[in-house]
C-alpha cells in the first residue's frame, strides 16, 4: 500500500491509496491524471440530478470527504459560492443606482403626503 501524489485534469492536487505493483500504481496516477477529480465528479453528478448537495457552499469539501473514504485525498477549497442558475431572473432593480432608487422613493412619499 502507497499513497501516491497526482494532479486531476481539474486542476486539484492530493494523494491517492494504491496496492499492487509500483507499475501498476504509476498507470493508475496516470490514467487519474487524465481525469476529473472524484470530488469534481460527484458534484458535477449531484449537479445533474438536482440533488440539493449540489447548492451546499462546502460541497467540494463534502465531495472530498466522500472521496477520502474511498481512498483518494482531494485538496478542495473550503467554500465555493454556488452558481446562480440562469433560468432564475435577476432581481429587476439589481441595476439601478441606489440614489435613484432613493430619489423615486422620496418621489413618491411626496405623492402620497
Amino acid at each position: 500500500m502507497a499513497w501516491e501524489h497526482t494532479e486531476w485534469a481539474c486542476g486539484h492536487t492530493g494523494s491517492m491509496q494504491l496496492y499492487g505493483k509500483q507499475s501498476g500504481r504509476d498507470s493508475t496516477v496516470a490514467v487519474e491524471s487524465g481525469r476529473k477529480c472524484m470530488a469534481c465528479w460527484l458534484v458535477q453528478q449531484w449537479e445533474q440530478k438536482g440533488d440539493p448537495r449540489a447548492k451546499r457552499e462546502d460541497r467540494y469539501k463534502l465531495a472530498a470527504d466522500i472521496a477520502e473514504r474511498k481512498g483518494k485525498r482531494i485538496n478542495v477549497p473550503d467554500s465555493v459560492p454556488v452558481k446562480t442558475d440562469a433560468s432564475t431572473p435577476a432581481h429587476p432593480l439589481a441595476d439601478v443606482p441606489l440614489a435613484d432608487l432613493l430619489a423615486e422613493i422620496d418621489r413618491r412619499k411626496s405623492l402620497t403626503a
